[in-house]
């Protein structure tokens, strides 16, 4: 059987989705939400140097603009990946095969809107990628499958990401195989009681409780989405976005924070509450962008220290580009 598919999408991530799908010669549409970025700007782009009907929708069009649109497509099938709207039941009723999500964590253990960041910040090994039929509420409906896939140390939220929606496109014709089975063979995914959210507190270093460790893990699943994990340093509010564990000896009389190696060379070197140390190699100061040896060079010295301030005070726009 030959499928007539559309695609949902919001971000890069689904490129690879598109492009497969287009070599496939299944792919007859695009949705991508009203809001205007540079990786819209790429699947726009995409659908018209390959004359792929493409529509962008606002919440306040789903019953109504992308009704009619998907009622003329008639697709057998949509596949759906970073898409922010919650999919009314009008919608969900057109494809004949359904509309088929790609959600990167355990369902309903991972459920909400950025599971990658908590594999990362929790330390996991491994993500499931969850292929479901979506249900009548966000990460709900019925299972199809779950891949897993693990995780390289070190690697942060934006180099997993981009891998796992590469690692999807494997998952395709297994789909296209299952959602021809009969419904009553695919189990339901239960509710999330807790679904992971994610706050400026989720995203602060707490220097005199985390390890080396726990802050290498928030700081790669702070890179680049939320313009890295949140600490202060000199009165000031940073984001430190790569850091790397560093072995010293000889170095006592510090705390948690302090800085314990300055060098012109080398960067900064800052002590954890296991007393481990991590060398700063990228992060985001009112001044910008620089890497540790630049921070010495204006003048950061060893004993000054990063600390946890637990009022943290950033202005709505900052927040909301971290947390959108």
């Amino acid at each position: 059987m030959k499928f007539k598919a559309v695609i949902f999408t919001n971000s890069s991530w689904g490129l690879p989705l598109i492009n497969e799908l287009y070599k496939m010669d299944i792919l007859y549409g695009i949705v991508i939400p009203t809001k205007v970025h540079s990786e819209n700007d790429q699947i726009i782009q995409f659908a018209r140097q390959n004359r792929i009907s493409l529509i962008s929708v606002g919440k306040e069009h789903l019953n109504h603009e992308l009704k009619d649109w998907l009622i003329e497509i008639n697709p057998d099938v949509v596949l759906c990946m970073t898409f922010p709207y919650l999919i009314p039941q009008t919608v969900l009723d057109i494809p004949a095969k359904g509309i088929i999500n790609f959600h990167f964590g355990k369902l309903p253990e991972y459920a909400g809107p950025d599971p990658v960041f908590w594999y990362l910040k929790e330390g996991n090994r491994t993500i499931i990628i969850t292929a479901h039929r979506m249900g009548g509420d966000f990460d709900e409906g019925q299972l199809l499958i779950e891949k897993e896939v693990a995780i390289i140390p070190g690697e942060n939220w934006g180099i997993l990401g981009s891998r796992l929606s590469l690692v999807s496109v494997s998952m395709i014709s297994q789909i296209l195989s299952k959602i021809q089975e009969s419904s009553e063979n695919l189990r339901e995914i239960g509710h999330a009681m807790n679904s992971k959210t994610i706050d400026l507190k989720s995203l602060q270093i707490d220097w005199a409780k985390q390890t080396a460790d726990e802050i290498e893990n928030l700081v790669n699943a702070c890179n680049p989405r939320y313009g890295g994990a949140i600490t202060n340093f000199r009165g000031v509010v940073v984001r430190i976005l790569e850091v790397s564990p560093a072995d010293l000896r000889n170095v006592h009389s510090f705390t948690p924070g302090n800085i314990v190696l300055a060098d012109a060379q080398q960067g900064i070197f800052v002590l954890c509450s296991d007393y481990k140390f991590l060398r700063i190699n990228i992060l985001w100061t009112p001044e910008g962008y620089m890497s540790g040896q630049k921070l010495v060079a204006l003048g950061a010295r060893v004993n000054e220290k990063f600390y946890t301030n637990e009022t943290i005070v950033e202005s709505n726009a900052t927040r909301d580009a971290m947390l959108s």
